[in-house]
């Protein structure tokens, strides 16, 4: 496979084994579900080990925080539709949850049935009460900080108190009378008082996955670079997948496969299992695998206040407008931290700043024209052939994001308060690290890759667990969702692989 060795000799049989392909939030996960419900699991990852760093906290205070970024990628796609098209992604132990925020609201109720208003296509096939146990799975893993409940974001587990300032706190108050949703952000960040030789204070592989491993519930193999999945007769039997310390192309024989590398490497993976019944990739059955790519258009800019305000320890967050007073499927969700990193010193002290730094994500309505493919390579499963990203935000998007600041300065004058927005930079796609729907769920195989149990039509025994499945993309961060779902399907992995009756009928 492009000058790459395989070999017969390195051909293994486990079919007794449950293969997950990703150690990031979804990945860890769902190995953690599968071997909590007796399934024997084997991990397969690229990363030879997790980034080097350190955090240390104090009182909630983040007093140092350093992360090697030399495993952080920007740009592994071969070409792109936008020039400014970006792909975020690390090839390490744990994934992007080295470097991520950490901010962990749940979707609403009306996050899964607004698209229903807009067409049958984006409608979810599955709703906020099948994920409510497992949102509150997730969240016991990643013993997250949260304040007070803030208006149209349902209230998730906290292990933490969040703090705000009392201007903060007024200010919230103030905001949610008049009618908007501000408060505290639910962040995944830890204990209060924290020493840690690791990139973040919730990362996947430290939090979830290396505590599997060390008690032996979870066999994890590291630099297993996943190729594709070999199937026939609707069923996966292997994983090809490339061994970075032996430079060789291993196959790995199991009786059913979590498919969690993160949006577009799960959905690489589905186009390069590509096989004479399949000649599109599995899941490509009917031409939806690798469409319907959507992203939260990003924007960051500094906000001066005309008057001081409390350095911010933790975030406000600044929620969506009701669903029913907006288009379906646009929305944006800002969150408010501090304008700059020489602020975090007033932060210690509970000093003053007379700018915040605002972060928006917007949505976009998902389009089977947007999406991904491989290219550069005649056979679509050679390991020369990388994706193209096709994905060029649309006028009621970028026309959203423009409302959104609209939004900000209402917010601010209700409360009394000037505020002076910094400039607007553009956008780029693939900027907010939230790419999804490229292997989407739907009820009906010709909207979707995934049934309503993640499971792909094309081969019931892979189960696709990550954002790659989402159907829309609410402006909420997607990871808490993700892990949720990924938790869920794992369940019933098991279930089908035991053979016992699905306990809710």
């Amino acid at each position: 496979m492009d000058g790459v060795e395989r070999s017969d000799a390195a051909t293994e049989q486990s079919d007794d084994t449950v293969v997950v392909i990703g150690s990031g939030p979804c990945g860890a996960l769902a190995a953690h579900q599968l071997s909590a419900a007796g399934q024997r699991v084997t991990v397969l990852d690229s990363g030879l080990r997790a980034p080097r760093g350190i955090v240390v906290k104090a009182a909630g205070h983040t007093l140092f925080r350093w992360v090697d970024r030399a495993m952080w990628s920007s740009g592994r796609q071969a070409s792109a539709t936008d020039p400014a098209t970006e792909w975020h992604s690390s090839l390490a132990l744990g994934g992007l949850t080295n470097y991520w925020t950490g901010t962990v609201p749940r979707f609403a109720p009306d996050d899964f049935t607004d698209g229903g208003r807009l067409d049958a296509r984006y409608e979810w096939p599955i709703g906020y009460t099948d994920l409510e146990p497992y949102y509150r799975v997730a969240e016991q893993m990643m013993t997250p900080t949260a304040g007070e409940p803030i208006p149209g974001v349902p209230v998730g587990e906290s292990t933490y108190q969040a703090r705000l300032g009392t201007d903060w706190a007024e200010f919230a108050a103030r905001a949610n009378t008049a009618g908007f949703a501000v408060g505290a952000a639910p962040r995944a960040k830890g204990r209060p008082w924290m020493i840690a030789l690791r990139g973040n204070e919730f990362d996947s592989f430290h939090a979830i996955l290396a505590p599997l491993v060390r008690s032996g519930a979870v066999q994890l193999r590291r630099g297993a670079h996943a190729i594709r999945l070999l199937h026939e007769g609707g069923r996966a039997t292997a994983v090809e997948y490339l061994d970075r310390d032996a430079g060789i192309v291993r196959t790995l024989h199991a009786k059913a496969f979590v498919v969690a590398a993160g949006t577009l490497d799960t959905t690489e993976i589905l186009l390069r299992s590509a096989s004479g019944e399949l000649p599109g990739g599995l899941g490509s059955s009917t031409g939806v695998l690798g469409r319907y790519l959507h992203d939260h258009p990003r924007e960051w800019y500094p906000v001066r206040l005309d008057r001081p305000f409390t350095a911010l320890v933790d975030p406000v967050y600044f929620a969506r407008d009701a669903h029913e007073s907006a288009d379906p499927l646009l929305a944006t969700a800002s969150t408010f931290g501090l304008a700059s990193w020489r602020y975090r010193v007033r932060a210690l002290y509970g000093g003053s700043a007379p700018a915040i730094g605002l972060h928006t994500f917007g949505t976009m309505v998902p389009s089977p024209e947007r999406g991904v493919s491989l290219v550069g390579a005649h056979d679509p499963a050679s390991t020369a052939s990388r994706l193209h990203i096709d994905l060029v935000y649309d006028q009621a998007a970028v026309a959203n994001m423009h409302h959104s600041r609209e939004r900000v300065v209402q917010l601010f004058h209700t409360c009394g308060v000037a505020a002076e927005l910094g400039a607007f930079s553009g956008l780029a796609p693939g900027s907010s690290v939230h790419y999804g729907g490229t292997a989407r769920m739907h009820r009906d195989p010709a909207f979707g890759v995934i049934d309503e149990w993640n499971r792909v039509y094309d081969a019931p025994n892979v189960v696709v667990a990550d954002a790659s499945c989402f159907t829309t993309g609410p402006e909420k961060n997607p990871t808490l969702t993700a892990m949720a779902i990924a938790a869920r399907a794992a369940d019933r992995l098991a279930l089908d692989l035991s053979g016992s009756p699905d306990p809710s009928g």
